[in-house]
């Protein structure tokens, strides 16, 4: 047998040794870490994953909770890495996340699918002064300024929150959001005095009938208002995107906004379930009782109705790249 020492000095036996040990310390690191990975996703697959349920009494609730998880996990794999988004993505996506440090939750907002409701509700539980004895209907949750979010903290506490908070959001079917955002922001009368929907009509609506609104039919006072945005000029609009990350939050896919293939939710709720849905959540994060009865209404059809008779007129290529938009928010 060949003697690998011979010819070698001392010391250089000792450093062979020191290194032959290092060696076998990280092999048994690496190996110990995969098992735990290994392990923990065992464990996540067979509980649910990141699925937070309260069964009793509520089957439909957690049915569809596990189908829409199954969806989600089969459109974005098992990998939810916020930090795989670019440093302008994920600060865009931690600003939009609105979280509850005495109830431990995190809120995704979604424009047009009940954020007012939920807004309300995280500043009325979170510990704001000024709204603990205040009637929760009577906030106004639109000055951003009032809440905490995940863009305040570390990274490493972002992160932390994120893993031990509940996190959930509401979404709705796409192309109805759609046609909601265009009523509200570029048809409603009652509001267009409003000095937020002045900004958005001078900001949107100028831009909207200048591009998209024949020369000859523009008037001086059309211009100058930027209201209203008839329903072709507006789908003109949102279909001359090639990149919905430039959209406007009121009608950029949900999909782009809370980022679900990076973000694993507990719950993703559904604006047209928004009752069902709401006053379970409200039960599981035991907070209901800072929420009156009936808080969450029932959705009427009226909308949906009316969203798919104008989505209808529209040319087929138009809905065709409609669809290709908001193709990943069908999922939700």
């Amino acid at each position: 047998m060949v003697n690998w020492r011979a010819g070698l000095s001392r010391p250089m036996i000792r450093v062979l040794k020191c290194l032959g040990v290092s060696v076998f310390l990280l092999a048994a690191l690496v190996i110990g870490n995969f098992l735990w990975v290994f392990l923990r996703e065992m464990a996540e697959m067979t509980d649910g994953g990141r699925l937070r349920l309260m069964p009793k009494d509520h089957p439909y609730v957690v049915n569809s909770q596990l189908e829409r998880h199954e969806r989600i996990s089969a459109r974005c794999g098992r990998t939810y890495q916020p930090h795989f988004l670019s440093t302008y993505q994920k600060a865009e996506l931690y600003n939009r996340l609105f979280v509850d440090h005495r109830h431990k939750f995190v809120y995704c907002s979604v424009p047009k699918a009940a954020c007012t409701e939920w807004k309300q509700v995280i500043l009325k539980t979170s510990g704001v002064a000024q709204y603990e004895d205040k009637d929760i209907k009577s906030i106004f949750p639109h000055y951003d300024h009032q809440f905490r979010r995940i863009s305040d903290l570390s990274t490493i506490n972002a992160l932390r929150v994120l893993k031990d908070y509940y996190t959930f959001t509401f979404v709705r079917d796409p192309l109805v959001r759609l046609v909601s955002a265009w009523r509200d922001k570029f048809q409603h009368h009652s509001k267009e005095n409003r000095s937020d929907y002045v900004n958005f009509h001078h900001k949107y609506g100028r831009q909207i009938i200048r591009r998209f609104r024949p020369e000859e039919k523009i008037t001086p006072q059309d211009l100058e208002r930027g209201f209203p945005v008839s329903f072709n000029e507006y789908i003109d609009y949102i279909t001359s995107f090639s990149n919905p990350e430039e959209m406007n939050e009121h009608w950029i896919p949900a999909s782009v906004l809370c980022r679900p293939c990076h973000v694993e939710y507990n719950m993703l709720g559904h604006f047209e379930e928004q009752k069902r849905e709401g006053e379970y959540l409200l039960e599981y994060l035991k907070i209901q009782d800072f929420v009156p009865k009936q808080f969450f209404r029932e959705t009427s059809t009226k909308s949906r109705d009316e969203a798919l008779r104008l989505l209808k007129t529209l040319p087929f290529a138009q809905r065709k790249i409609l669809a290709q938009l908001y193709r990943d928010d069908a999922v939700l």
